[in-house]
């Protein structure tokens, strides 16, 4: 199964002008609120229309605004799993099975059989015949999966699927999720804005700023090498600092006063630097690569670890550097010297 999408929308806070494409897998569309996520899935459904553009699913095209294509949702092949999961509230988990199979015009002594396959897949038999309100959230999720998938989509589209539950059911009902996704073979787009999702749930992922791609590839190639400000800042980068290419493998940091030596060539026109705030590390002395003079300001408490704030001693003004402890990274309060490795630094264009 494959995905191809190249559409222009415009609204009036900005426009929506995206393309990508996908194969079987899991694709993760990250980005924060309003930068187009939800509106690129509801134009691949058919629920919106792009001002202009292509959309193939499985080498059919859907939409082609050239040759005057527009596909209606229910000729797509594409399953939609809403957010809140828009479950019909006052048709039971089989009836809300039995209208999608209707739709479709499946025949009548097809869809018992169908249903109860379903059912049984999802491990829904025993709530078949309760109303939405009756479920539990991960139900809820199930139920919805099933007339999903009960309709064989070409494709699986998931609109923010576990920003409707609780912090302590969310990781039990992602498990669940992925244990459902692990038996369908074509190709899932998952929106989200939780960069910790994406990175648990999709091999592939595409950063979203303002409406346009600014990243996409192989979800840890993406963390590891994020490319963009936007990309850095939305896969948890905490420091990103101006900086300009000083050398092949060689980055100026002004606000700093360091240059700081990279593993990777820096490209031309880069912008900024940003390091992960685990890849922070004291040391000895400035002798070590990278090395930079600070204090420490302040600890940062949470329940899983501790931030420190490090106050910059070498450069001109009042920087700072967030550095995470953990892992065998440790700090004390009477640390001078910090620096990080050169295959920790990235080199980022805004």
């Amino acid at each position: 199964m494959s995905l191809v999408v190249d559409i222009v929308k415009k609204f009036h806070e900005f426009t929506l002008e995206v393309a990508f494409q996908a194969e079987n897998g899991r694709l993760g569309l990250l980005g924060a609120s309003g930068c187009g996520k939800s509106v690129t899935l509801k134009c691949i459904a058919g629920i919106e229309e792009p001002d202009e553009g292509f959309i193939s699913i499985n080498g059919r095209t859907v939409f082609d605004s050239k040759r005057g294509i527009n596909l209606p949702p229910q000729r797509r092949a594409a399953g939609y799993l809403f957010q809140h999961y828009a479950l019909f509230p006052t048709l039971s988990v089989r009836e809300n099975l039995n209208i999608v199979l209707r739709a479709h015009r499946v025949e009548r002594k097809i869809r018992a059989a169908r249903i109860a396959d379903m059912l049984t897949r999802l491990r829904m038999e025993a709530f078949s015949d309760r109303l939405p309100s009756q479920l539990s959230g991960g139900q809820q999720q199930r139920a919805a999966m099933a007339r999903m998938l009960i309709a064989e989509p070409d494709i699986l589209m998931l609109d923010e699927p576990l920003s409707a539950l609780d912090s302590y059911l969310r990781h039990e009902i992602e498990d669940e999720l992925m244990e459902m996704l692990d038996g369908f073979l074509g190709t899932v787009l998952l929106v989200s804005h939780s960069r910790d999702e994406i990175y648990r749930i999709c091999n592939n992922m595409a950063v979203l700023d303002q409406g346009r791609v600014s990243k996409i590839g192989e979800t840890k190639d993406v963390f590891r090498n994020p490319g963009t400000v936007a990309a850095a800042r939305l896969t948890g980068c905490k420091n990103i600092v101006e900086a300009c290419r000083e050398g092949e493998a060689l980055l100026d940091v002004p606000a700093w006063g360091v240059k700081l030596r990279t593993a990777q060539s820096v490209p031309f026109g880069t912008t900024h630097v940003g390091i992960r705030a685990h890849h922070v590390e004291a040391v000895d002395s400035l002798d070590a690569v990278n090395a930079f003079a600070g204090h420490v300001e302040r600890w940062i408490h949470d329940p899983f670890g501790e931030t420190v704030r490090i106050g910059i001693d070498s450069g001109p003004g009042t920087g700072h550097v967030l550095a995470k402890t953990g892992s065998g990274n440790t700090f004390n309060g009477n640390a001078k010297y910090f620096a990080v490795a050169p295959e920790n630094i990235e080199a980022l264009i805004s």
